[in-house]
């Protein structure tokens, strides 16, 4: 069976999360070290020094975040690649349910949403197959010992 639609599905998942990665670490993290900075700005010495601290750090984290969603992206877009026709790769499978599972921790429901698509494509497909290669051991099986 040809894996194509599954093939897209985690295309469109990568390419989403390649943009929600780039807005995380470039957009929201000034946009956040911005709004910080005009928060503290008009308390004590003290206040503005553990207040700027903890922006830089919070900052930092929103930073790795947006990292580990574009590692993830560029990961998705490889085995979107690798994927072979006609057969059952259980490590690919893993692979997607982790992330999507991540996806849904993180309350990305449109990256959720699609790479649930491709997983349940992919285990109907895993079933088919299954059940086409059976038929083909019972029919050749069969030509065998006639």
């Amino acid at each position: 069976m040809k894996r194509g639609l599954e093939r897209k599905f985690i295309i469109v998942g990568a390419l989403w999360n390649l943009i929600t990665a780039f807005l995380t670490m470039f957009s929201y993290n000034s946009w956040f070290n911005q709004e910080g900075a005009k928060q503290i700005e008009n308390v004590d010495t003290n206040t503005m020094i553990a207040g700027s601290q903890m922006i830089n750090n919070i900052s930092q984290i929103i930073f790795l975040y947006g990292l580990f969603i574009l590692i993830g992206a560029i990961i998705n877009f490889l085995i979107a690649t690798k994927i072979r026709d006609n057969d059952i790769q259980n490590k690919l499978m893993i692979w997607f349910i982790i992330w999507a599972v991540t996806q849904l921790l993180a309350m990305d429901v449109i990256g959720f949403v699609l790479y649930m698509l491709a997983i349940v494509l992919y285990f109907s497909k895993n079933k088919a197959i299954r059940l086409t290669n059976k038929n083909l051991d019972e029919s050749y099986g069969k030509k065998n010992f006639a």
